[in-house]
């Protein structure tokens, strides 16, 4: 009988075992691999994405899909749940209306505030969702670094920086090594329960937990 039973379970699909994996942190997902805290899923490096980072065939919806990037469901809507199906057109090159140089900024480089606070994972989503050439700001000397506070407006303002692949390695958002990194008094700290992304802090640069909600700046490559 009770052979018979797990026979008939396996026929009817409430009996099949959900095969997505859950993550709370980056050391959840292995070697290289990066905990979306924002959705809960693990992702891998990958330049074929224009945030950098992929979501594994285990992250349920949204696998095999590029965190942020056109369409996908952390840029703002699950094209699984019905949602306008123009969300799954190619994100446009360029820099859109909304971006502008500023002074200190990167030669060419735009730029444009995010004026509303959210975490690190929406933040990065939203920026490389505006183009392809866009993602969250990274600064790269002193004067883009005092040009994107200044844009904040705020004292704290998210950049694309972060050590949540490998504690201590702080990649940017293209999945290049971070050079310039002008750290704060006492900083990066890594207070509990961990500190794996970047804020610009009085001109500096301190670690914060990914999940806080903060203003950010959003860089476009014309």
């Amino acid at each position: 009988m009770r052979i018979a039973l797990l026979f008939a379970c396996t026929l009817l699909a409430g009996c099949l075992r959900d095969t997505s994996f859950r993550c709370a942190t980056s050391s959840d997902c292995g070697a290289g691999g990066t905990c979306q805290t924002d959705v809960g899923f693990c992702s891998e490096p990958d330049p074929a994405c224009a945030s950098g980072f992929r979501f594994g065939s285990s992250a349920g919806s949204y696998a095999n899909e590029c965190v942020g990037g056109g369409g996908q469901p952390d840029a703002g809507v699950d094209a699984s749940t019905g949602g306008d199906a123009s969300i799954d057109a190619p994100v446009p090159a360029g820099c859109p209306s909304g971006y502008n140089t500023i002074n200190g900024g990167q030669g060419t480089h735009r730029y444009q505030l995010i004026n509303m606070a959210e975490n690190w994972g929406t933040q990065r989503a939203f920026c490389a969702a505006t183009s392809s050439s866009a993602y969250l700001a990274i600064p790269d000397d002193q004067s883009e670094l005092d040009a994107i506070q200044t844009l904040g407006a705020a004292p704290q303002v998210w950049v694309g920086i972060t050590d949540s692949a490998m504690e201590n390695t702080w990649r940017n958002v293209k999945g290049v090594v971070q050079t310039f990194l002008p750290w704060n008094t006492n900083q990066p700290d890594d207070a509990g329960p961990g500190e794996d992304c970047v804020i610009t802090q009085g001109n500096k640069l301190s670690d914060e937990r990914c999940s806080t909600k903060f203003r950010a700046v959003c860089e476009c490559e014309p």
